[in-house]
């Protein structure tokens, strides 16, 4: 249903392209967002690699410093080990020697130790009152 009397009409359709200064404007926008990136990359990948070599270097300077304490501690150890290292060799006793014997049980009496209850009645008050 229209209204108005006019009857219908076609809508218009029509294809407008940009014009060529905002086309360069934007090709150039995208040329400096590459650059400023590709810039951006390279120092990001300078300073890591400064990094990765501080790194590896310090680890080098570390595992010079543990062998170099563990030479140290070794040679230390074998000098203290040296100092410590006796022999003996014993081919008998001599006569006024004392010497230990076998510790041996020491022999108990047996015990006989008997609470007598003859003498005792079995009334309240005697003995050991237990309440059941």
């Amino acid at each position: 249903m229209c209204f108005g009397g006019q009857g219908t009409q076609r809508p218009e359709y029509r294809t407008v392209a940009p014009d060529q200064n905002a086309i360069r404007a934007g090709e150039e926008a995208l040329a400096d967002y590459q650059r400023q990136t590709a810039m951006q990359q390279q120092m990001f990948q300078t300073n890591l690699q400064g990094q990765i070599d501080s790194a590896n270097q310090q680890t080098a300077d570390l595992v010079a410093s543990n062998a170099a304490e563990t030479a140290a501690a070794q040679g230390l150890a074998a000098a203290e080990a040296s100092a410590y290292t006796t022999t003996a060799v014993q081919d008998d006793i001599p006569e006024a020697a004392q010497t230990t014997k076998a510790v041996t049980d020491k022999k108990k009496p047996k015990k006989n130790l008997k609470i007598s209850t003859a003498g005792t009645a079995n009334t309240s008050g005697s003995g050991v009152n237990v309440g059941i």
